[in-house]
């Protein structure tokens, strides 16, 4: 990087960092409601929370788009390719307050970021937990267990044991 970006494009660049804190931090509500929704099983309020999930999705891509074409544009500028321009390499080149503005983005974006990974463990382990008890329970209800339930005769027929299964799937 051989030169200082202009303030517009650093500003574009900023406005655009600061649509990705709000979604990060948009993103830890949704986690969050996903699980207690999740808990409470209420159906509804879990399909309304899936169409604002699409929605902040949607807006996010867009952001994604303006800030990586800001991006490119911060390259052309610098003479440098697209990959060399990050927040770090930014901030050695700017001094004042644009210096100080892109280094407090960056250390928010960062801890949102572990934030966003430790919300998103914990939904995934809730999720897991939530179909490993459902597929617990399909088992016991449907008699599908593979060993218990089975009894062979004294011809070799295999015959499922109806009354071990609280509903009886086979006829």
């Amino acid at each position: 990087m051989a030169s200082i970006p202009t303030p517009a494009k650093v500003e574009a660049l900023l406005a655009a960092l600061d649509e990705d804190i709000r979604h990060a931090k948009a993103s830890l509500v949704l986690l969050d409601t996903l699980r207690s929704l999740l808990i409470k099983r209420d159906e509804t309020a879990l399909e309304a929370l899936l169409q604002d999930l699409r929605r902040e999705g949607e807006v996010h891509a867009e952001n994604e788009r303006r800030r990586e074409g800001i991006r490119r544009q911060l390259a052309e500028e610098l003479h440098c390719g697209v990959g060399q321009v990050t927040l770090s390499a930014l901030k050695d080149k700017l001094s004042g307050e644009r210096q100080m503005a892109v280094l407090e983005r960056q250390r928010r974006l960062k801890s949102l970021t572990a934030d966003l990974k430790r919300e998103f463990t914990l939904t995934a382990v809730l999720v897991a937990d939530c179909a490993r008890f459902n597929r617990s329970l399909m088992r016991v209800i449907f008699g599908l267990e593979a060993k218990g339930n089975m009894t062979y005769g004294a011809n070799g027929a295999a015959r499922r044991q109806a009354a071990a299964a609280l509903v009886n799937v086979h006829y």
